[in-house]
């Protein structure tokens, strides 16, 4: 071969080797189109994008005492393992309220892949709550709902 030829494609291959191995922590998956790569969820690898909320789902609310605050859990997955300590804060849209405020939070540590966050809304009747849920620091905001069915916890039983 050539000797400028070997410069050339030696040259050519040094250039390309960063973007190479900025591949090694993703993995393909089955439910994905063939190409597609998912962050690896091991504990203290970096998330391409940061960490955010892949999906949450909330429990109904429940009445746990004789007032008309009623208690329930989110439960939030995130798109790979967290890398640092971090929380996760959840607001609520009281019925016949136009603005939201706080639910609950919880505190996730780096290697989790999901939490769960207790919460305590004011609800006086059936209704439909929605919820945002987000991880604090982050302006992304993962939108849910959940319901209270106008049952008290002492009727349940």
């Amino acid at each position: 071969m050539n000797p400028s030829k070997v410069v050339v494609s030696l040259l050519l291959t040094m250039s390309l080797l960063p973007l190479l191995t900025g591949c090694e922590g993703m993995l393909p998956t089955g439910s994905n189109p063939p190409g597609a790569v998912v962050p690896n969820p091991q504990p203290g690898a970096p998330i391409p994008g940061g960490l955010q909320i892949a999906f949450a789902r909330a429990t109904p609310l429940i009445s746990a005492n004789v007032t008309n605050f009623k208690e329930g859990r989110v439960n939030i997955h995130f798109n790979g393992a967290a890398t640092t300590q971090g929380t996760v804060a959840v607001e609520a849209q009281r019925p016949g309220w136009n603005i939201y405020t706080s639910a609950g939070s919880a505190t996730f540590v780096p290697g989790q892949t999901d939490v769960q966050v207790p919460i305590t809304v004011l609800c006086y009747q059936a209704a439909q709550v929605p919820l945002k849920v987000s991880i604090r620091g982050s302006s992304a905001v993962y939108q849910t709902t959940t319901y209270y069915d106008g049952t008290d916890y002492f009727n349940r039983r």
